[in-house]
């Protein structure tokens, strides 16, 4: 039935107000999204900047399956820059070293951010995106593994919460091991975890 709207859309060429709950046929079928919460608009724009730019963490959540990251992590400002740090059960913390462009977040030195990234930003050294500017590999431990066929995704957890990794099908990854995953960090976002805005 999707695919019969848009048809119908590009071939009447006009304006097709739809209302959905499902955040699947809104990311297919929009030109331009309005995401309400309880009445009150969240965010408005195109379904790329809807997902990659959510303006605060209920449209970073409801946007996406699985759902994004979201997870408490504390920024840090140090020698080599600014770095987040998200503690790792029966590991030392892990730190994970900033972009320059994400400077709106040094006025959070010292504190606590939720730190958003999506599965398909999280994902085995082998099949992250080779485009990517800032790429940090880090040791996790894998607590489940869920094979899906064209994708598997891996479960750890870091900041206090599980974490959902997107892999390749083929991905070398068992439960119980420690493995490496890459964070593209070009698309992290971070949020004030008591406004729920995005900072940066």
């Amino acid at each position: 039935m999707r695919t019969e709207i848009k048809r119908l859309h590009a071939r009447m060429k006009t304006t097709i107000v739809y209302v959905t709950h499902d955040q699947i046929e809104a990311m297919t079928l929009a030109t331009k999204i309005a995401v309400l919460k309880d009445g009150v608009l969240q965010q408005f724009g195109s379904p790329a900047e809807i997902y990659n730019n959510p303006a605060n963490m209920f449209v970073a959540d409801f946007m996406g399956s699985p759902a994004m990251n979201l997870l408490t992590a504390r920024v840090e400002n140090g020698a080599g820059g600014l770095a987040i740090t998200l503690d790792r059960p029966g590991s030392t913390p892990l730190s994970l070293p900033l972009a320059a462009d994400k400077a709106a977040l040094a006025a959070h030195a010292g504190r606590d951010v939720v730190f958003g990234i999506r599965p398909e930003a999280l994902t085995d050294p082998d099949g992250s995106d080779r485009n990517a500017r800032t790429l940090v590999e880090g040791e996790c431990l894998i607590e489940v593994v869920e094979p899906a066929g064209s994708d598997t995704f891996a479960v750890t957890k870091l900041g206090g919460k599980e974490v959902v990794a997107r892999l390749r099908a083929d991905a070398r990854i068992a439960a119980g091991q420690m493995a490496k995953l890459a964070f593209n960090l070009d698309k992290a976002v971070f949020f004030d975890p008591k406004t729920q805005s995005r900072i940066a």
